[in-house]
């Protein structure tokens, strides 16, 4: 009689995982502009985000792959100044897109652009 609790749970257990539901992992992405700067010597990456009218500046420490969040970025065009340690701006419209953590049917997305610096010091949206 002791069995029968065991092979009821082992039962439900094994069923469960065939059921051919999708297992989410717990992960987030955050909302923001990433950047990758293949050129050494990058300190300080500036960036301005205009849309719907109103202008928001962030800025984080250079590197060869940066991360600036940014709340509240739409899924529609953004002008966007991007300004190095040279002061030189790089103007482009970029357009966020959403981007899920572990794909579509976990949910989670977040609106993100990916940018690049180009071999002769543009900067360029990439997918």
């Amino acid at each position: 009689m002791r069995r029968l609790p065991v092979f009821l749970l082992l039962l439900t257990a094994s069923t469960a995982c065939g059921s051919g539901e999708k297992s989410c992992p717990a992960i987030a992405l955050s909302e923001g502009i990433s950047l990758d700067i293949p050129a050494a010597g990058v300190t300080r990456v500036s960036l301005e985000l205009c849309w719907a009218g109103a202008c928001v500046t962030e800025s984080a420490p250079g590197g060869e792959h940066v991360f600036v969040p940014t709340r509240g970025l739409p899924t529609t065009p953004v002008r966007t100044t991007v300004t190095f340690d040279d002061g030189k701006p790089h103007v482009l419209d970029v357009t966020p897109v959403i981007a899920y953590p572990a794909g579509e049917a976990c949910g989670g997305g977040v609106p993100t652009a990916k940018l690049v610096v180009t071999p002769d010091g543009g900067v360029r949206q990439v997918p």
